[in-house]
């Protein structure tokens, strides 16, 4: 299993099966107000569909399902398997030991050297910084295990929560794509961040100097 300490408050690790009920009931707190911005799938609406998210989380990580104890007796939960070609992250935020949010990455799928992020808090946790560090860390963490050198954020251009982070990362604003954001029955303008590897750590060294 994945799991990275961010500092004394902030762990990220896998979602779990184990985490579906703590999971659905942080959705169902916040569903109003994620609705509009995160893809419904990610989104799922009940305890059983919560679970089964939670399995494919798990699925996506390890990869295969076959001839891993740990999936075997998730396995028959899910009515097929068709694994992604590149497999997202999810991850938890945890925030002094409770579930606060899920961060995502992928590898894009024109470039195996450039990585993606999605997020999302729950409101009582928003304006503390937490979803920045986790990005921040992680960034770290790709760039070091996974030889990334390429990151990406896009969301909707009206996300001002959303764009904060990109923006206080560091992240240039690359382009702008008209109703390239489509969330369900929601489309927006899409504003694409981006920043390369070698900038955030010349950015980070000049930071702590």
């Amino acid at each position: 299993m994945f799991s990275l300490k961010i500092d004394e408050e902030i762990q990220l690790r896998n979602i779990h099966p184990d985490d579906a009920e703590a999971l659905f009931n942080l959705m169902e707190r916040n569903r109003s107000r994620l609705r509009p911005w995160v893809d419904p799938s990610s989104l799922p609406e009940t305890t059983k569909e919560t679970r089964l998210f939670t399995i494919n989380c798990l699925f996506s990580y390890y990869g295969n399902p076959f001839g891993s104890s740990e999936l075997d007796k998730y396995y028959s939960e899910l009515e097929s398997y068709f694994p992604p070609a590149h497999r997202p992250l999810d991850l938890g935020i945890w925030f002094h030991d409770e579930l606060a949010g899920i961060i995502m990455m992928s590898r894009l799928e024109d470039s195996s050297t450039a990585l993606e992020f999605g997020y999302w808090i729950t409101e009582e946790h928003e304006g503390k910084g937490i979803v920045t560090r986790c990005v921040s860390a992680l960034m770290n963490y790709a760039i070091d295990e996974m030889g990334i050198q390429r990151f990406v954020i896009g969301c909707a251009v009206n996300n001002h929560r959303s764009r904060a982070i990109p923006e206080r990362l560091g992240y240039r604003l690359h382009v702008t794509q008209p109703n390239r954001e489509v969330v369900g029955e929601f489309v927006y303008d899409r504003a694409i961040y981006g920043i390369r590897s070698t900038a955030w750590r010349e950015q980070s060294k000049t930071n702590q100097g």
